[in-house]
């Protein structure tokens, strides 16, 4: 049992699509930005960004499996993308 000693914060469902479609945004960005040497700020940007939302999920009480399966998605490897092929709820395939 886990010992909380703040209030969780309170999300409601727009924000939490909100902050999905940033994660997904900034995925978009670091996948483009993977072959460019000279931008390694924006990349290390993007990926802070993709951090500090992550983290307020989890604080809120959103479930660390459906984060995982949102960041996979995000990544390319969600099950509509790969065998077998399994709709996703994250991409709409």
């Amino acid at each position: 049992m886990q010992l909380e000693l703040f209030e969780r914060e309170q999300i409601s469902q727009a924000e939490l699509e909100h902050m999905m479609m940033q994660i997904r945004q900034s995925y978009w960005h670091l996948r483009n930005l993977r072959s460019v040497r000279w931008n390694d700020g924006r990349r290390r940007w993007e990926y802070r960004k993709v951090a500090v939302h992550k983290q307020r999920l989890l604080i809120a009480g959103v479930d660390k499996r459906e984060i995982l399966d949102l960041l996979a998605c995000c990544r390319q490897k969600c099950s509509a993308k790969k065998q077998p092929f399994k709709p996703c709820k994250y991409c709409g395939r």
